[in-house]
This record gives structure tokens, sequence and C-alpha cells, in this order.
């Protein structure tokens, strides 16, 4: 048991360690010091990554469902780890024990879907609209009501999703589809 619980703080600084260095390229992106690093990947290479947070989940008491797949797609490998990873972080903080969150990917028509679900309280109909709607937002307003206030973050990890989608959407035609 001691032994499980030095993997676990061993694969937990190295976690933060990648999050770190995925923050670090975001901020010099958004300096205009740092393009996208745009290449085809296998999805599945980043689903085996979430699975890894699995234990965290289960502290929670929340199932974390990762579905592996065979698709493959072309962009930035860090920066879409984040956005997974940060989606289904924020699915797993507003879950109640006992619930679900998956993240699986959809192969559509011209684009890959990666849809992280949960069973968790959702957000509100306003605060959706305030994040999708709006090209600047005060992140301290999203999640201010109901039993998401208890658990509510800064509300980065969404806004910096939300730069990134518009960086790839920038970036090139191909990108058009991201949302």
């Amino acid at each position: 048991e001691e032994f499980a619980r030095l993997d676990y703080l061993m694969e937990l600084t190295s976690a933060i360690e990648d999050y770190n260095a995925v923050l670090a390229r975001w901020i010099k992106m958004r300096k205009g010091e740092l393009s996208l690093h745009i290449e085809n990947f296998a999805l599945s290479e980043l689903m085996e990554i979430i699975s890894k947070s699995v234990a965290t989940f289960d502290m929670k008491g929340v199932t974390l469902v990762v579905k592996d797949t065979p698709l493959m797609v072309k962009a930035d490998k860090a920066l879409t780890l984040f956005m997974i990873n940060t989606l289904a972080d924020n699915a797993g903080k507003f879950t109640p024990r006992g619930g679900e969150v998956t993240v699986e990917a959809v192969d559509g028509d011209t684009f890959v879907e990666i849809a992280v679900t949960d069973t968790g309280v959702g957000m509100s109909s306003e605060d959706v609209e305030r994040i999708l709607g709006s090209k600047v937002y005060d992140a301290t307003q999203i999640g201010r009501s109901g039993s998401m206030a208890a658990n509510k973050g800064g509300g980065f990890g969404l806004m910096n999703c939300k730069g990134i989608i518009e960086k790839y959407r920038k970036t090139d035609e191909l990108f058009s589809v991201c949302k």
C-alpha cells in the first residue's frame, strides 16, 4: 500500500510538471512567441494518458471511463491533451459520488469530436452562453450559483480552452470546424 501511494504521488508530480509545461507553452503562444505545433497523431496516445487519472476520480467516488479509439487527428498534441484534461477534471469536480465521467472520440465526416460527458450538475444555460457568446468574459462569474459554487475554481481552464480553439480557427481553414 505504501508503494501504491508513492507511485501515485510520483504520477501526480509528473502530471503537474506536464501541466506546467503546457501552460508555459500556452502563455508563450498568447504572447505571440510560440505557434501551434500541428502534427498527425493517434488519439489513443492521449486517451492512455487521461486514463491514468482514474485513481484521482476513484478517490472522489467517481468512475472515469476513457474509451480507446483508433482515430487519428491533426492538431497540437500538448494543447489537445490540456483541453481534454481540463474538461475531464472539471467534469470530475462537479460530478457527485457514484457518478461517471466519460471521455471518447467520435468520428465525424470532416472532423473528430472529442466528448467529455458526465452525470454531474452541468452548467447553467447562462454560463454556457457567457462562455460561448462572449469574446471576453469574467471567469469569476461562471458557476456561481447552486452546487457548482462550492467546488468552483478560477475558471481559467475553460477560458484557456476557448482561447486554444480560437487560435486553431485563426491558423488554417482546416480548423474552421473547431468549437
